[in-house]
């Protein structure tokens, strides 16, 4: 217990101020997956609280603390009154014939109503802004705040009819979405489920999203890119791929989360039956749908920064394969979907390889893992050839899910109309 103490003490004592929060001092109490007692946490807690408050009492007692601060000049006010007297000159001679009365105006507003004195770097006028919120435009005459305003108003357009009235459509029947004549009753059969103009159309926001990150300086060159964090890689590469990829799906809308949140499916399985709590994976992303009410898992992704070191790959492998088991055990305990057909789907990206891959559970429950396809996900244009291979990955994914979440939306009206059979207890 005094260990713990004088850990949380060590940890809210040096740790940077935004990284402490209360999920910081559960997950430093963990033992191991499992969360400690609420009270007993906030018992450490308030210790840890009370002995770090009397160490930097007794330093400042001491004074440790009291550093001898280095005198240097405050040239803050100085610089705002140099930026107003700037504005004003400014103001006093204006270039077109148009600003005449309106920079008059400002200037007779500025040397009236502004008192600068109380002035700081949160106004932007102190660093010559003139914002339209501030009082100096407010008190304008109309005519001359029509002036002011009129590069706004030239940039603000008339929203169409017909898009405000598709609009309207879209909130009236979003619950409301059903799958197309033409693709109920699918399944996988090396058959693509929409048209090629479809795919074309998927094949091109995927081709418009490379483009942007061949213009990202962030990847331009192999120097730049290896220093980038794995959050900067799945923000800006992975997941406007896979949007670009699963979005206008014609069998309804799924959510791509980066949310750093347990999964469901790995939370049930890892508590099922233990009588105590512990703690889910907690994938880079997850594709998510509402069913009936419910969060349905289907896709987990674990990502790497673009430099992949072998353990973090291997390491990534093994978490994907048994998220992709919780999620299939979850799903099948519930809505028993088909058999060797419906499978929760893993991406791994290692560095610039990404792989797709599936578990399908066979007719006797067995679940079997494939590694269904890789590619090499092209970050700059001198390796655009690699862009064939991405686009096959990311169209293979998209055809997999439109089946899936058909499968999907069968399995589970076949549950409510036929809910599993209750079997009666056998007296011992």
């Amino acid at each position: 217990m005094a260990q713990l103490t004088a850990k949380i003490e060590s940890f809210l004592l040096e740790a940077p101020l935004e990284a402490i929060c209360s999920g910081s001092i559960f997950y430093l109490t963990m033992d191991g997956d499992e969360v400690g007692e609420y009270n007993t946490i906030r018992t450490l807690t308030e210790r840890a609280m009370e002995s770090g408050y009397n160490t930097i009492i007794s330093l400042k007692a001491l004074k440790v603390l009291n550093i001898a601060q280095e005198s240097t000049t405050d040239y803050t006010r100085e610089e705002i009154e140099q930026n107003v007297r700037i504005l004003k000159t400014k103001l006093g001679s204006p270039i077109t014939n148009a600003d005449e009365n309106l920079y008059g105006a400002l200037k007779k507003n500025i040397d009236g109503g502004l008192n600068i004195s109380e002035l700081t770097w949160r106004d932007p006028i102190a660093s010559t802004v003139l914002s339209d919120d501030s009082e100096i435009i407010k008190n304008l005459s109309h005519r001359q705040r029509r002036t002011f305003m009129e590069p706004r108003e030239n940039m603000k357009c008339e929203v169409p009819r017909l898009i405000s009235s598709r609009v309207d459509e879209f909130v009236e029947n979003f619950d409301k979405i059903d799958n197309p004549n033409h693709i109920r009753n699918i399944v996988h059969d090396k058959l693509w489920k929409e048209d090629e103009f479809e795919l074309l159309k998927t094949a091109e926001r995927i081709l418009g999203v490379l483009g942007d990150i061949w213009c990202n300086p962030a990847f331009s060159t192999r120097a730049t890119s290896s220093v980038q964090s794995e959050g900067t890689y799945i923000t800006d590469v992975i997941m406007p791929l896979l949007r670009a990829s699963l979005s206008d799906l014609p069998n309804g809308y799924i959510c791509l989360s980066t949310v750093e949140r347990q999964s469901l499916a790995s939370k049930a399985h890892r508590n099922d039956g233990t009588g105590k709590v512990k703690m889910g994976k907690k994938p880079d992303i997850m594709a998510l749908e509402r069913c009936n009410g419910k969060l349905v898992e289907f896709l987990y992704v674990e990502s790497s920064r673009i430099v992949c070191s072998p353990t973090k790959k291997t390491d990534d492998e093994i978490k994907l394969w048994q998220e992709l088991l919780d999620g299939s055990s979850y799903i099948s305990s519930a809505y028993r979907p088909t058999c060797n057909q419906f499978g929760v789907i893993g991406i791994q990206v290692a560095g610039e390889k990404i792989y797709l891959n599936v578990l399908v559970n066979d007719a006797s429950g067995i679940p079997r893992y494939f590694h269904l396809d890789y590619a090499e996900i092209p970050l700059t244009s001198e390796v655009g050839l690699r862009t064939k291979a991405l686009i096959r990955l990311l169209l293979t994914l998209r055809n997999i899910i439109i089946v899936n979440k058909n499968l999907l939306k069968q399995a589970m009206e076949q549950a409510v109309s036929h809910p599993p059979e209750i079997l009666p207890q056998v007296p011992q």
